[in-house]
């Protein structure tokens, strides 16, 4: 029984030693195969651990601003082709903390921005001035055929030419100034992000730079909010002329005159000789 006892005790012993001595090495390989799989993901291929990150490459160039196609013959095209005369030939920069910092091609300067606003202000006025009359006629409110009768044809073919011209003018008028609204944006955002190194009031002087710049637009972009809308009914008024028009041609006497249709004619009868 002794005997016994003193092999369960020395069996106990050398297990319990086996056991202190195992884990030490279990706990080293464990954190060894830990960090061998954490090296694993952090390491890129090709790369020898602690390699710097490759750099990030810089985001492109913003595409250009493409110029809108106008008839330089009409009064819009030569106002602005007058303003390219003057403009600046090259790219212009301004100072920055990383160097000069080059602005998009699409601005030629502030003198050509103001003139290009300009040409457009007095086109939007001369549109509003000259058109004003057709949608003051209100033809798509014509309710019934003495209305359309009324209506000489030759008033109907010379409003129908105006609001198509119309409609060209204010097509080229938006375009010219999308583009520009669009490159006064891109000079306000590069402002934005510009640092003047050597100027201490720097912000002061870049902040007022893009306050300048939007009083430029800001006019021309008021009216030609409202060109807009008047845009609108003349595009309704020129639907309607079309349809007043083939009304006209079926249901519309010769002799009819304004102010008097053929309902009109039937109650008071037939003309004496």
């Amino acid at each position: 029984m002794a005997k016994f006892s003193l092999k369960l005790v020395a069996s106990v012993t050398l297990l319990t030693t086996g056991l202190v001595a195992y884990a030490p090495v279990s706990a080293g390989l464990w954190s060894g195969a830990a960090w061998a799989q954490r090296m694993q993901r952090q390491t890129e291929p090709g790369k020898p651990p602690g390699a710097p990150a490759a750099a990030q490459p810089s985001p492109p160039d913003p595409a250009p601003i493409a110029s809108p196609v106008i008839d330089p013959s009409s009064s819009l095209g030569s106002a602005l082709a007058s303003c390219d005369k003057g403009a600046e030939p090259e790219p212009l920069s301004l100072p920055s903390a990383r160097g000069e910092v080059k602005l998009d091609r699409c601005y030629r300067g502030r003198d050509h921005l103001a003139c290009g606003f300009g040409a457009l202000l007095k086109e939007a006025k001369s549109l509003l001035d000259d058109y004003r009359k057709i949608v003051d006629s209100n033809y798509p409110e014509v309710g019934d055929v003495n209305g359309v009768c009324r209506i000489k044809p030759d008033n109907l073919a010379t409003d129908l030419k105006n609001s198509t011209d119309f409609n060209n003018r204010f097509k080229a008028l938006k375009a010219e100034y999308d583009a520009r609204a669009n490159c006064t944006g891109r000079i306000e955002q590069s402002l934005g992000n510009l640092i003047l190194p050597d100027m201490p009031r720097g912000p002061e002087i870049l902040k007022s730079m893009i306050e300048s710049l939007r009083r430029d637009m800001n006019i021309v972009s008021a009216l030609q909010a409202q060109l807009s809308g008047v845009a609108e009914r003349m595009d309704s008024s020129h639907k309607a002329i079309v349809s007043i028009q083939k009304i006209h041609r079926a249901m519309c006497m010769s002799d009819q005159q304004a102010g008097r249709g053929a309902d009109d004619r039937e109650t008071r009868g037939p003309t004496r000789q």
